[in-house]
């Protein structure tokens, strides 16, 4: 506190010296070295043993902190290719990989319970449950591997745990170590792994949109300012890391321009407004009719598609489907650019919500499809029949991807380089396009996960396969975008596209669980006991469960939670909350207004009283003499802040 009250001190009185700006820093500098040092001794002197020894561990502990934290950083996924690619592209490339890295991620935890509770235990129960001969159960091996499952995934893959019909409905017990019942295990790890995944997203997109549009909202006055003098970072010592540094600080300011509005957009004419606004309402409503007709065409070839090569029949429809995908963002993307949007992110968020409902109404379509074909399979296990179906989508989606990336960036580029010599032989990296086909994977992957346990191990090697692929041909055969665009919020809204396909799948598997009648002879709910004319359904089993606890006090509570006051009691205090968060929300807006404004004020009235103090030292003759007269006490006093010159008492 001292050395505090001294610093203070010395400033408030070299403030009034009327000297350079230079000689005050060399006062300042000499007094506060001399109070430092005169501290210092006063310290060491008061220290004792125990208190050296407690700093000293006290910094230890700090400094491994610090090592640990570093070391940490340096094991982060895709760090240094995450930084080459932000270095060269900028945020907005930067945010598809880090939107696939978060996405991978995702799919971890995913992985591990479906792994840990339910297939693991299908593996034990296949290779080590007895018979009642006495022999253990051999493998199923009535079908051999060709290699043609891979693609189709019917065939061998049907008689492994790749699918919901080879799962057994008994009660697992193996050496006298418990009891495991895969009916349970079964609809609860799906359970869990749909409440983690919306918690995980739900938190994400919270933080995320507390980041980007709550404490990002405010106004970037001096952004530029401390982005010029302060953004360099001086551990640089690498050649390649600086030059990458320039480029990314070339991009960035770009990036930061492009966000500004040009003084001839708040000017346009109303004719000239009305006439946009009119062609984006025509190429809109253009655009819904062409997506409500392919969903239809989608559905009136659903299984209508014959050939004479088996394979080919299989894949026909996730070909059709692959192939929409791939045919018409491009062309959505070709309309945007014709709407003629001021802003790069403003066209993109259009694209992407136009390729979000066309892939949305695809997969809702087809899930009305298999639903449907359910009642024509009565004797088929319908639950392995859908999860091939997603399988053979995530599979042909991973083609299409791979041929996609090869095709219209590698060859495009060799093409244009060697041939047509254009301008511009690379293209340009489709941030939407991309994104939403990570999208779309990750909702076929929420979709068939309970018809097809294993999708999550694939999703998560497609994912890693695709990351490096797509990081290889952005490098090689990409430009950067003509037109730049901040990313800050971009994941904000990837995350809002990601949240509405979980919907949709959770939903989808929803519908499968409790209204659609469960196979007969497959899977952990079968039922062939009942009879063909018994309806039995998935989430029976939580029924029978509550059911055998009746009597019991965890019924009662079960009981009381279910009733119907107590669902509207939360509703009506989910309402309440909510509408209590939206007025703290209103007047925290009002308070960060009115505390902006007040800043304003005060930088105005700051700024007036340095105008009237320099007009005053104008004015102000000072004889030499005088200041040299009253220079040496204040001198003196810097020195020793705690003595008081005899002119300060005056």
């Amino acid at each position: 506190m001292d050395e505090l009250d001294g610093d203070l001190r010395t400033a408030k009185a070299v403030r009034d010296m009327q000297l350079h700006m230079k000689e005050k820093r060399n006062i300042k500098k000499n007094a506060s070295d001399i109070r430092r040092q005169k501290t210092l001794k006063r310290q060491t002197k008061q220290l004792g043993w125990f208190k050296r020894t407690k700093y000293s561990i006290g910094m230890s502990w700090m400094h491994l902190k610090q090592k640990m934290a570093e070391f940490a950083y340096s094991l982060e996924l895709w760090k240094s290719h995450l930084k080459k690619i932000e270095g060269h592209f900028g945020t907005g490339v930067t945010s598809y990989f880090l939107f696939l890295k978060w996405i991978f991620l995702l799919n971890i935890p995913v992985c591990i319970l479906t792994l840990g509770f339910v297939v693991i235990p299908q593996v034990l129960y296949r290779y080590y449950m007895k018979v009642p001969s006495g022999y253990a159960m051999p493998a199923n091996s009535s079908v051999s591997f060709t290699g043609e499952e891979l693609l189709t995934g019917g065939n061998w893959f049907e008689e492994t745990e790749m699918y919901y019909g080879f799962y057994t409905n008994q009660t697992i017990q193996i050496n006298n170590l418990g009891e495991y019942d895969m009916k349970f295990a079964y609809l609860f790890t799906c359970g869990g792994y749909y409440i983690l995944t919306l918690i995980i997203l739900a938190l994400s997109i919270s933080r995320s949109y507390k980041m980007n549009y709550i404490e990002g909202s405010g106004t970037q006055t001096f952004y530029m300012v401390s982005r010029v003098f302060c953004g360099w970072d001086y551990n640089i010592t690498d050649t390649a890391a600086a030059s990458l540094r320039h480029k990314s600080f070339f991009n960035e300011m770009k990036e930061f321009l492009s966000g500004k509005k040009k003084p001839e957009d708040d000017v346009k004419k109303l004719e000239e407004k009305c006439k946009w606004f009119f062609i984006r309402l025509l190429t809109n409503l253009l655009i819904l009719g062409t997506i409500g007709g392919l969903a239809y065409m989608i559905y009136a070839v659903s299984g209508r598609i014959e050939t004479n090569t088996r394979i080919l029949a299989d894949l026909a429809l996730p070909l059709l489907v692959s192939a929409v995908i791939l045919i018409v963002p491009p062309i959505f993307s070709l309309i945007a650019r014709i709407e003629s949007y001021e802003q790069p992110k403003n066209e993109l968020y259009m694209n992407m919500l136009r390729t979000m409902l066309l892939k949305a109404s695809i997969l809702g379509i087809l899930v009305y499809f298999w639903f449907t074909q359910t009642a024509k399979r009565e004797n088929e296990c319908w639950e392995t029949l859908v999860g091939q179906e997603i399988y053979k989508l995530v599979i042909v989606d991973f083609i299409f991807t791979l041929g996609a990336t090869f095709c219209l960036e590698f060859l495009r580029r060799i093409f244009a380089t060697h041939c047509c010599k254009l301008k511009n032989p690379s293209p340009e990296f489709d941030i939407g396009r991309n994104t939403l086909d990570l999208i779309y994977s990750q909702a076929l992957c929420w979709l068939g996960t309970y018809y097809s346990p294993l999708l999550s191990v694939i999703m998560i090697l497609k994912l890693f396969i695709i990351f490096y692929v797509k990081r290889i041909s952005v490098l090689q055969n990409c430009r950067p975008s003509l037109r730049p665009w901040r990313a800050a919020r971009t994941h904000t809204i990837f995350m809002g596209f990601l949240f509405f396909f979980f919907l949709m799948a959770t939903v989808a598997v929803a519908v499968g669980i409790i209204i659609i009648d469960s196979s007969h002879s497959c899977g952990p709910y079968r039922h062939d006991s009942l009879g063909d004319d018994q309806h039995y359904y998935a989430y029976r089993v939580v029924l029978d469960l509550i059911d055998s606890w009746r009597g019991e006090v965890v019924y009662e509570i079960i009981s009381v939670i279910t009733s119907p006051g107590s669902i509207a009691l939360v509703l009506v205090a989910l309402c309440v909350g909510t509408y209590y968060m939206r007025i703290v929300m209103i007047g925290h807006k009002e308070m960060v207004t009115l505390l902006r404004q007040q800043l304003a004020m005060e930088g105005r009235d700051k700024a007036y009283l340095l105008r009237m103090l320099q007009e005053a030292s104008k004015k102000r003759k000072v004889k030499p003499s005088n200041i040299n007269r009253t220079l040496a006490p204040q001198t003196s006093s810097l020195l020793n802040p705690g003595e008081r010159s005899p002119g300060m008492h005056q």
